[in-house]
């Protein structure tokens, strides 16, 4: 029943997955220098990062597609921030979020792939499944 229950609640919680950039002031994305650089989560409107002496960005896009500029008002070229990965460059200042639903994408697809990174990040439950099943 408790295993239900989580799902369940990872099940909602993923229908909200929220967007993060972390902004560096040095290249390569070094932790030590890692700060929040994005607070706002308007989409479809260019937002100005917490800093312009951002280096190296790293994105956690959630449901959405995160975009970086150097220049000001989302103009010139644009950085697709991929999830986890470190982008870098001489300067940011400006992003962007953008939602762009997955087509032909039904309800049991959904639930399936949540089920599979559920098991993924936590492998001792997949094995208490498989000898709840073997044993019924």
């Amino acid at each position: 029943m408790q295993l239900k229950s989580i799902l369940l609640a990872l099940a909602f919680s993923a229908f909200a997955q929220a967007q993060t950039i972390h902004g560096y002031t040095k290249k390569d994305c070094p932790k030590a220098d890692e700060e929040t650089g994005s607070d706002e989560t308007t989409r479809e409107k260019c937002l100005t990062l917490k800093s312009s002496s951002y280096k190296s960005l790293k994105g956690s896009p959630g449901d959405f597609v995160l975009t970086a500029f150097a220049e000001s008002s989302c103009d010139g070229n644009g950085y697709a921030l991929p999830p986890g990965k470190c982008i870098n460059g001489d300067k940011f200042t400006t992003y962007e979020i953008q939602f762009i639903p997955i087509t032909k994408r039904n309800n049991a697809t959904a639930l399936l792939e949540l089920y599979a990174d559920y098991y993924a990040e936590f492998p001792e439950e997949a094995e208490e499944l498989k000898r709840q099943v073997n044993e019924a």
